[in-house]
């Protein structure tokens, strides 16, 4: 900015070096004298101009934007300037203003835009030197706008796009009425994997080229956001005309694929709309509304375009998870997690283990417990399960190994849920078998949970982790059972020991003959394979006289036992302090 300050001291008195694009707009009207300067660079979708008052500004900016498509063609043409003292108005009075006008050139040696000075008629002509004044605010310009663009798609950067978005809704207050769009192009992992990165580059330059197209003629400003995320914001619009422009542009984009030699690369983009709140217009808060309708639109089969709308069950709970994403990372990051036990206990007589299923607890930031049902959508969708899952069991063995004394006198076993992305890591076994081996926990003392889902995901690395782990001593249970297509199948090909009832055929068992057959059938079949059966959601006496009759050796459910601190279970009264 130095050069530029000094080159603008040449001739003149000292003007301080321009920061912004208005600041430049500013110094120019200033320096040329002119009733108002404007910038038209067409990426902006929006007049930029600086006048000496109000009225000026209104001025020079109906002028420019009358003459602006005769403009920009001729100087896309010929990339020279343009004197013009003697313009008429629409109603033909003469010689109603003057405007002199100058291209910015672009990187690639084309036509950026224009900048203006607009003079009305009873002002002095416009002349070579004013010319030459100007020139110095193009160049300024013109590194504005280079800075200010992407140099794939000549689209907004995204910095440029939010102080430019931001000025146009502080000018619009209260009555503005606008909305974002958020698109994502589908698959673009696919053009990079069979063509390479460098078709990857060109497919998302030919996104910017189709956006500007679809664009003409709309007041919007648009950015590429970074990689295959692009959005626009519509300064003036419903949001039923947002979503209009947005599936226009979907189509677009369907219909012009990406031409490679002579084959053509089908691309699509999946949108997503949101309307700018005018009660608290705040930007960043649309496009992450936008950006979750965008991704709704990709869950429901990409190529579509979808409205953010609060009804909208999948769209709120991607909204949440992204809204909780942090604070779970943050927790894994400082381990803020609690532990608790729950008995499973027999229905009659007594066991001489007791039998536990570990819960995991989110603690938040102000030490209060978070339910797995706020967290674990989030943890599934964004992958970190497993994360969750090995401080689990790293936990769990850390603190078995300082009740080594407590549960040899009083034997216990405790049973870890494993995910399904957990039990896909083929590097999960050796893992598991090196951790027990270095805090030396009998198997005796471990069982593990899988659900049937989970454990057909992979079911060769499934059945070779319960092989390994029950040569141990260790102990799985199938969770869940009955809720999948093919149970029974899977109790001969998968080494457990127990099968958990699921709680959906337990909670009604009372009265549904239905319930209360399947729950007999399927333990006298368990029993005959030596396999134990539990009961979940034992809610009242009354399932739990039922499930006896019915041959349940186990229950598991409040009325059966709450859920305990892990230390308390574990005999390590001292420890529930740190749990808490």
């Amino acid at each position: 900015m130095q050069e530029a300050g000094q080159a603008m001291q040449a001739g003149g008195p000292l003007i301080p070096a321009p920061q912004s694009i208005e600041d430049v707009l500013a110094a120019a009207q200033r320096r040329t004298g002119a009733a108002a300067v404007v910038l038209l660079a067409p990426t902006y979708r929006a007049l930029l101009h600086r006048g000496v008052d109000a009225e000026a500004e209104h001025f020079g900016a109906e002028v420019v934007r009358r003459a602006s498509a005769r403009l920009l063609a001729s100087l896309e043409q010929e990339i020279a300037p343009v004197i013009k003292n003697r313009i008429r108005d629409s109603s033909g009075s003469p010689h109603s203003c003057k405007l002199m006008a100058l291209p910015i050139v672009g990187a690639d040696g084309r036509c950026a835009g224009l900048l203006a000075a607009v003079n009305r008629a009873d002002a002095p002509d416009f002349g070579e030197q004013d010319l030459r004044k100007l020139e110095r605010f193009v160049r300024l310009l013109s590194r504005h706008l280079a800075a200010d663009h992407d140099p794939v798609t000549g689209l907004l950067s995204r910095v440029a796009f939010e102080t430019r978005v931001q000025a146009l809704m502080t000018a619009a207050g209260s009555a503005i009425q606008a909305c974002i769009l958020y698109g994502d192009v589908d698959q673009l992992h696919v053009v990079n994997d069979l063509w390479g990165f460098k078709l990857g580059d060109q497919a998302i330059a030919h996104v910017g080229h189709e956006l500007n197209s679809g664009l003409e003629g709309y007041d919007a400003v648009a950015s590429h956001l970074s990689g295959d995320r692009f959005t626009v914001f519509l300064p003036d619009s419903t949001l039923a005309r947002a979503q209009q422009l947005a599936d226009q542009l979907r189509v677009a984009m369907h219909r012009s694929g990406l031409q490679h030699g002579r084959q053509l690369i089908p691309l699509s983009m999946s949108w997503g709309v949101a309307p700018i709140d005018s009660a608290e217009p705040n930007l960043s808060h649309a496009l992450a509304a936008a950006e979750i309708a965008c991704k709704a639109a990709k869950d429901r089969g990409r190529n579509r375009v979808e409205v953010y709308q609060d009804a909208d069950q999948s769209i709120m709970r991607r909204h949440h998870d992204i809204l909780i994403l942090g604070r779970l990372r943050d927790a894994l990051d400082t381990g803020r997690f609690r532990i608790e036990a729950q008995p499973i206990v027999p229905l009659t007589g007594t066991e001489p283990v007791e039998r536990y299923e570990l819960l995991v607890r989110m603690i938040d930031e102000f030490g209060n417990p978070v339910a797995p049902a706020v967290f674990l959508s989030a943890a599934t969708r964004y992958q970190l399960l497993p994360d969750i899952d090995r401080w689990v069991l790293e936990h769990v063995l850390r603190r078995m190994s300082d009740a080594r004394a407590q549960i040899e006198r009083h034997p216990k076993r405790f049973s870890i849920n494993l995910s399904g992305p957990t039990l896909s890591d083929p590097g999960l076994l050796e893992w598991v078998l090196t951790r027990i081996g270095a805090y030396s926990i009998p198997g005796e003392w471990l069982g593990f949970e899988v659900t049937e889902t989970a454990a057909i995901a992979n079911i060769g690395l499934t059945q070779m982790l319960m092989r390994r782990l029950t040569a141990r001593g260790c102990r799985f249970a199938l969770d869940d059972f009955g809720t999948g297509l093919s149970s029974l199948a899977y109790l001969k090909s998968l080494e457990v020991s127990t099968v958990k009832l699921d709680g959906s055929f337990i909670r009604d068992i009372v009265e549904n003959p239905r319930s209360q057959s399947l729950v007999r059938a399927v333990t006298q079949l368990a029993t005959s394979m030596g396999i134990e059966t539990v009961a979940e959601y034992v809610e009242s006496p009354a399932i739990h006289a039922r499930l006896i009759e019915l041959g349940v050796r186990f229950g598991q459910g409040f009325s059966l036992g709450r859920p305990v601190p892990f230390e308390r279970a574990l005999g390590l009264e001292s420890g529930l302090a740190e749990s808490a």
